[in-house]
């Protein structure tokens, strides 16, 4: 089976690169290939100004283009899908599943594909699982998950900023501010630690078992 990603930044990719490996090691028996386009954020559908700010380097800004370039190439292969996955920040998810939808069709794709949404951001996949971040990182402040709510439009990474970074959110909101480039940094380190840890079966995201669900599916029946 092979995958085409489509993603939303880094972070996110090397979550996906740890979740792959773990299907693989799951499904020894099963020929499991993929490759990832990552992208600089997520970007808007509708855009305007000039060709730089329509095109850029932001995914929802390229969806309908590369969708029919990775169409175009997979089209013919037996077993193929495109994988799209994304946050959908403070969107309603159904709302931006249709919308989503809508543009895979305009675009008249015959490869198959699912779009896997993390709510409200990828972290939320990282915070599903409680014993992944401790393995991780033992001395986390856990009495930061009491208030969190699994998969809510609500603070997310910052949840996660609390937990892990040193001096928490303010510490790192202070690293930012005097210009360093910290945020992105300290979202792949977690993607990374957390991310090898995960366990499919024990985590509580929603939107993370969805999109297990969605990768499953498609290689189990290959």
């Amino acid at each position: 089976m092979y995958f085409q990603f489509m993603i939303e930044d880094h972070s996110t990719e090397i979550l996906v690169d740890h979740v792959m490996e773990k299907f693989r090691l799951k499904y020894p028996e099963q020929e499991i290939i993929y490759d990832s386009k990552s992208f600089s954020g997520i970007g808007h559908l509708k855009t305007s100004g000039n060709l730089f700010e329509r095109k850029g380097s932001k995914l929802l800004n390229n969806l309908r283009s590369y969708l029919r370039g990775f169409d175009r190439s997979l089209r013919n292969m037996a077993q193929a899908a495109i994988i799209v996955v994304l946050d959908n920040d403070k969107r309603n998810c159904e709302e931006f599943k249709i919308e989503l939808e809508r543009i895979a069709n305009e675009t008249m794709l015959l490869t198959d594909h699912v779009f896997c949404i993390a709510v409200k951001e990828m972290e939320a996949w990282l915070l599903g699982d409680e014993c992944a971040i401790l393995e991780a990182y033992p001395n986390a402040r856990k009495k930061y998950l009491k208030d969190y709510e699994q998969d809510g439009i609500c603070d997310t990474w910052e949840v996660l900023a609390n937990m892990l970074y040193p001096g928490g959110l303010a510490g790192l909101k202070k690293k930012k501010e005097a210009g360093q480039n910290v945020v992105g940094k300290a979202k792949c380190e977690w993607a990374d630690k957390i991310g090898k840890r995960l366990n499919f079966d024990r985590n509580i995201s929603p939107s993370f078992q969805y999109f297990i669900r969605a990768m499953e599916t498609r290689i189990v029946d290959t």
